[in-house]
């Protein structure tokens, strides 16, 4: 085999291992979703906070203890006018302006909603549903994708499985525009799982094969035309030597 094919053989057998690495670590992980958004009014009929309810579903093989997220979700409209407030508001400094603006959105509106939330162990492959609540008005953003902070991780650090997920891998939103959000989380048993992860596995990996083939052949027909070429070329003729016939 050339140089050429070692090396393309090498990067590939890399690239086969990571990608099954990834997508084994895609299979596993904690699934979880945000549902039954309820929101709460006060006694003057004005929304004051968000009731909720969040599910989680533990697809490894071992339980997850004494984890915590911190879960964010951007108020796109809001940020907006506040950064403009801020610019109108640099631009009167620098023009000496003194009028100020009526109304401040950032004194009744954050760019951000925040929830914190401390789970309760979750066993391997077992579903809990939690509720909790979130203070703001703005209820129809929580079904946003939002950005997901693991802020204590449990067992995930001395458990050779989870350590490999990681823990900022280890949690996956299921977002309203999936299909698995408007279903249960279904029961996978260990055994059902690594079939799964084999298949998928096993097709991959014919993939990569299938691909290292179709380029080693494409090497060998570019090695074979450039021989062709060389064979197909005329012979150089002698030149005449400057002092006369030879």
């Amino acid at each position: 085999m050339s140089r050429a094919k070692k090396m393309l053989a090498r990067c590939l057998g890399i690239g086969l291992a990571s990608y099954i690495g990834a997508a084994a670590a895609a299979e596993n992980g904690v699934l979880f979703k945000i549902h039954d958004i309820v929101p709460v009014k006060n006694a003057d009929g004005i929304v004051v906070s968000c009731d909720l309810g969040a599910t989680f579903y533990n697809r490894t093989g071992a339980e997850v203890s004494n984890a915590a997220l911190t879960l964010v979700w951007s108020d796109e409209v809001v940020a907006d006018a506040i950064n403009q407030e801020e610019r109108n508001a640099r631009e009167a400094r620098r023009t000496n302006r003194r009028n100020t603006p009526r109304y401040n959105t950032a004194s009744y509106n954050s760019k951000n909603i925040s929830l914190n939330l401390r789970l309760p162990p979750i066993k391997p492959h077992q579903q809990i549903s939690l509720k909790s609540k979130v203070m703001t008005d703005r209820c129809f953003l929580l079904l946003n994708d939002m950005e997901v902070t693991v802020t204590k991780c449990g067992t995930a650090a001395s458990n050779e499985e989870l350590s490999k997920i990681g823990c900022d891998n280890l949690f996956r939103f299921v977002s309203p525009k999936s299909p698995e959000y408007y279903s249960e989380f279904k029961e996978v048993s260990p055994d059902e799982l690594a079939a799964q992860e084999d298949n998928l596995n096993n097709i991959k990996k014919m993939e990569v094969i299938d691909l290292y083939n179709s380029t080693l052949a494409t090497i060998e027909n570019i090695s074979q035309s450039a021989r062709e070429d060389v064979s197909a070329a005329p012979a150089e003729q002698p030149q005449p030597s400057e002092g006369g016939q030879q």
